[in-house]
């Protein structure tokens, strides 16, 4: 009986219409330790399932924090790539309360973060949550035979303070590799980037900017979430998970809220310099078997790096 019922289910779910709106329709509680919650708009229910789902596509928002816009641009994306039937639609909602430009308004037992924390998966005394470990909660909501008998792959990207936020997760993580399916990152436009070593582009950093190497930027001194992975075991790991850099041909300007710190500017002038640096070194050094697109006509923009024709491609045709 209850495996009928289970088919049942499966079945309404695939037939079911997705949840494309940006508001609190297509919101959901994802339970996380403690008996807190991570606010994430998703097209259809993590706990109803869906036998027609064979892909997840998980897009993290930006410093603004704004799930809800990213959200739209990976439900277009996904339509204008024909993909709405056979994919389950996520982009996560960190909210912050605890600085200056993060004042978000929480629902009771809601999560909240670190201000600037979260795109690293650090915590504060005030907001002592990783959002990393939100993370690994939500691959392990939709890793569910039972519920998505047909996925095939889970693909999480993220734009901006996104990218950083996958590009770090992805080196730190101990889930990858025991899941059911393979997990690929797409980082978009990053403003700095997790180093595996010393070397930067900018030759000499240490003698004026002590701290380049440190943790968000480098291996040393690493704390919380990124500690429970030694040195060695991120720069043998990392290099061969599935990392896809995208990277807009137009963002080379030091605008939107780009890092101009000591310890970022060691790492070039510029998002799209920083990230052509960073492969280059990865398969120099490391030999990676990593991948990178520079995108046509995009710049600093989460919705043209995902809509574009390279985006969707990464994104959609692994």
């Amino acid at each position: 009986m209850r495996r009928v019922i289970l088919l049942l289910v499966l079945a309404n779910g695939a037939n079911a219409q997705p949840c494309t709106t940006a508001d609190r329709t297509c919101l959901e509680r994802l339970p996380l330790e403690g008996g807190k919650f991570l606010l994430v708009y998703r097209s259809s229910p993590l706990t109803l399932g869906n036998a027609a789902v064979e892909r997840v596509f998980i897009l993290v928002h930006g410093l603004g924090r704004d799930g809800d816009v990213y959200y739209q641009s990976a439900i277009a994306a996904t339509r204008e790539a024909n993909q709405m039937d056979r994919t389950l639609v996520i982009a996560p909602q960190f909210h912050s309360t605890n600085g200056e430009r993060c004042q978000d308004k929480l629902e009771a037992g809601e999560a909240a973060f670190a201000c600037r924390g979260w795109l690293d998966g650090l915590g504060t005394a005030d907001a002592p949550l990783s959002s990393f470990a939100a993370v690994d909660q939500l691959l392990h909501a939709v890793d569910r035979r039972q519920l998505f008998p047909a996925l095939k792959e889970i693909v999480l990207a993220g734009h901006s303070a996104g990218g950083q936020f996958v590009q770090r997760y992805a080196a730190t993580n101990r889930v990858d590799g025991h899941l059911s399916v393979p997990l690929r990152y797409v980082v978009a436009n990053p403003s700095t980037y997790l180093y595996l070593e010393s070397w930067r582009p900018v030759a000499d950093p240490g003698a004026a900017c002590p701290a380049y190497d440190r943790y968000k930027f480098g291996l040393q001194e690493r704390r919380g979430y990124a500690a429970k992975m030694t040195a060695e075991e991120i720069r043998s790991s990392y290099p061969r998970r599935a990392v896809t850099y995208l990277l807009g041909e137009l963002d080379t300007t030091d605008e939107h809220n780009m890092d101009k710190t000591c310890p970022a500017m060691a790492q070039g002038p510029n998002r799209r310099e920083r990230g052509l640096a960073y492969y280059q070194r990865l398969q120099q050094i490391f030999h990676s078997t990593h991948r990178l697109y520079q995108v046509p006509g995009c710049g600093h923009s989460g919705d043209c790096m995902y809509r574009s024709e390279s985006g969707r491609k990464v994104v959609f045709s692994n």
